[in-house]
């Protein structure tokens, strides 16, 4: 409770800071936003009059640096001279989101369905097992990350789309733009020491270079070409197929996180049950909690073309 009254005051006072830094005809304001998994942050916003949007300040990783000894001033002059990077970047946000200007730019993620029950109530989806389907607008791609928005049910509404025509724009969309990734756990250490070493690191853009350097029964990374929303990649046309021929047998899915997916031949010598621990025990100390997928275990079998929770209570 007392660190929230400090995080209560520390916003009110990066608030006053940064509008001291902006002409009054801007306006600067402080919203809840909602984030994946119903995680809530506070988000600073600045409003030029001659701006549609504006990027979002999350106060709380402000805040951190706040309680290292980072002063409020020094702060606000942060934010101030991000903002002016990214109008001068030319994103000054002035957004066309009509349909034709958005069209090739629809991608789908996967989420929780369990933990995003109030976003999902504002947004078109798809139930997917346990988990939803959501659509997004991909606005940038660099070396920096990606930079997004989020297809609402007023914009689906706007375009008259509904989330299953969505979903087949997506689903050419994703695979084009973020084109699947399989690597071995033996190939990923590899990977880890040549980079250390040479400043090199080697990709592995499909399941057969995956399995070039793999041990027997060791796990597949699944994820796409820049490892971000990554686990999504499942639901590419054929490729849970292409995995299960290339292993030669039916295999289990584990949730690492939104990021990837865990491919293990039902060979292994592991057992669904100490799979489900594995993947809990991971979610609670390793993940972040915007960024959990799910504590099940999936099984997909190559004789039915068929994927399955087998470990949901």
């Amino acid at each position: 409770m007392e660190r929230s009254k400090e995080f209560q005051e520390f916003c009110n006072q990066m608030l006053k800071a940064v509008k001291k830094r902006f002409p009054e005809k801007v306006t600067i304001e402080i919203h809840k936003v909602l984030k994946n998994n119903s995680t809530e942050l506070d988000g600073l916003v600045i409003l030029a009059p001659e701006q549609m949007l504006s990027p979002n300040f999350y106060l709380q990783m402000y805040f951190e640096e706040y309680k290292k000894g980072v002063d409020i001033a020094s702060l606000a002059k942060q934010i101030e001279e991000t903002y002016y990077e990214v109008l001068c970047d030319g994103e000054n946000l002035e957004l066309d989101m009509s349909f034709e200007s958005c069209e090739e730019k629809i991608v789908f993620r996967l989420v929780s369905y369990d933990r995003n029950s109030l976003l999902l109530q504002t947004v078109p989806h798809l139930r997917f097992l346990d988990m939803a389907v959501t659509f997004h607008i991909l606005l940038r791609q660099d070396e920096e990350g990606i930079g997004s928005v989020r297809i609402t049910n007023q914009l689906s509404h706007t375009w008259n789309l509904d989330a299953e025509a969505l979903f087949n724009l997506a689903k050419v969309n994703t695979k084009r733009i973020f084109p699947q990734k399989a690597y071995s756990m033996t190939s990923m250490m590899k990977r880890i020491l040549d980079f250390e070493k040479n400043g090199e690191s080697r990709n592995y853009f499909n399941i057969e270079a995956a399995g070039q350097i793999a041990q027997v029964d060791e796990p597949y990374v699944i994820t796409n070409s820049n490892g971000i929303n990554g686990a999504s990649v499942i639901l590419y046309t054929d490729i849970l197929k292409e995995i299960g021929e290339f292993l030669g047998e039916d295999f289990y899915l584990l949730p690492s996180s939104i990021h990837e997916m865990l491919a293990i031949p039902v060979s292994a010598p592991m057992d669904v049950a100490e799979m489900h621990e594995m993947v809990g025990e991971v979610n609670k100390s390793c993940v972040v909690s915007e960024e959990i997928l799910s504590d099940n275990v999936y099984r997909y079998e190559c004789r039915t073309e068929t994927i399955r929770i087998c470990t949901d209570k």
